[in-house]
């Protein structure tokens, strides 16, 4: 076995970081998870873009795809 360390160095310019999960749903096994992150260095500018992902998703009705989407007999 090394005894190497391997060090991962990631860096932006972009200082502010929103996280969004959007859950639909009730039960343990019929929910759906929407994770969303935007970037950016001015905190205006961040919230702006995550409410337009967040519109984007609706007026594509792609949250709705997501939650019509089934599993296959084979999946779990």
């Amino acid at each position: 076995m090394s005894d190497e360390t391997r060090h991962t160095v990631s860096e932006t310019r972009d200082k502010i970081v929103l996280k969004t999960s959007v859950k639909r749903g009730s039960g343990t096994r019929d929910q759906d998870k929407l994770d969303v992150k935007v970037k950016g260095e001015d905190p205006t500018h961040v919230v702006d873009k995550l409410n337009a992902v967040l519109d984007r998703l609706e007026d594509t009705g792609t949250a709705n795809a997501l939650r019509a989407t089934q599993p296959g007999e084979n999946d779990e």
